[in-house]
């Protein structure tokens, strides 16, 4: 039950932002609580993928799902919740009073699933063939699986829209970017606790991200000092997908020792502070502002290496 837990469970974020973000658009409740039960489908059918994909053994805490089901099972789960996400999309012009087709609606969808498995696509070629991405590149895959889920809720709440804004400030592009600095916020964070978060150790496994090799922001930007330096100690841990703790330790000693783990934090300060700005710009929010101030890096609880 994912309502259990914090905000920072990546569902809760996008359900989060489309209830506050709807003090901008109006979208009917009727129609707000479908794409709300659509893109609800749409994440826990992508976490029980991702944890085979990934070879993950916990999710929240518990073993993950293929373990106790097998893996055909749990991909055919996946796949049915897929195209039911779907059918929800296609039948949500018959929930609003607005003259909506319902293709646009679809095509929505179908846009947003594609680019999704892009960025995962992505995220598991670099994995899978030790290719370290630049960061313009790593910016560019947040966007479509990290943003995915929020833009296609985006999107279609912008389409089934009542409130328009009389002064343009909040339109599809400034919307787009809105979240599109939202998302960016939110990974690179997720990538941070994942090495130096207490609390994140305890519901998935410590720095899990160097378990499964995956090129995270803040392994990229570890492998990229090392590089300049004539260095690979970095992605030669990487290479070893190694379980031990001691290994994973020394690790995050060479990120701290570049300097990766402080210019994090103050990348996540700025970007904290941007997502304000805007939502200043927009006309305020508070709900809106409260979801950016839990996700503040300011309460992350950080694992000393020593």
């Amino acid at each position: 039950n994912w309502r259990g837990v914090p905000v920072v469970d990546r569902l809760e974020a996008v359900v989060s932002t489309q209830s506050t973000g709807n003090h901008w658009l109006g979208v009917e409740p009727p129609v707000l609580d479908q794409i709300k039960q659509l893109i609800g489908m749409l994440h826990e059918a992508s976490l029980l993928i991702d944890d085979i994909q990934d070879s993950s053994k916990m999710r929240r805490g518990q073993p993950a799902a293929y373990l106790i089901y097998g893996q055909s099972e749990v991909i055919n789960i996946a796949n049915l919740k897929y195209f039911e996400a779907g059918k929800l999309a296609l039948e949500l012009s018959d929930l609003s009073s607005m003259k909506v087709n319902p293709s646009e609606a679809s095509r929505i969808f179908h846009e947003w699933m594609i680019k999704l498995h892009q960025g995962q696509g992505l995220d598991i070629y670099w994995r899978d063939h030790y290719i370290c991405p630049s960061i313009d590149q790593y910016t560019d895959m947040v966007l479509k699986k990290t943003g995915g889920l929020m833009l296609l809720a985006f999107e279609l709440m912008f389409l089934f829209r009542t409130k328009h804004s009389t002064d343009q400030r909040f339109d599809k592009k400034s919307g787009h970017a809105f979240i599109a600095t939202f998302s960016r916020m939110f990974q690179i964070r997720d990538d941070f606790c994942n090495l130096w978060d207490s609390k994140y150790a305890a519901n998935k496994s410590y720095c899990e991200d160097l378990t499964e090799g995956k090129f995270s922001w803040v392994i990229v930007q570890g492998i990229l000092k090392e590089q300049q330096a004539g260095r690979s100690q970095i992605i030669a841990i990487l290479k070893q997908r190694t379980t031990d703790d001691a290994i994973k330790k020394h690790c995050c000693k060479l990120l701290e020792s570049l300097g990766v783990l402080a210019e994090t934090r103050e990348t996540l300060l700025e970007l904290e502070a941007d997502m304000h700005r805007q939502i200043d710009y927009f006309g305020g929010n508070e709900l809106f502002s409260k979801i950016v101030d839990q996700l503040s890096i300011r309460r992350v609880d950080i694992i000393p290496s020593s």
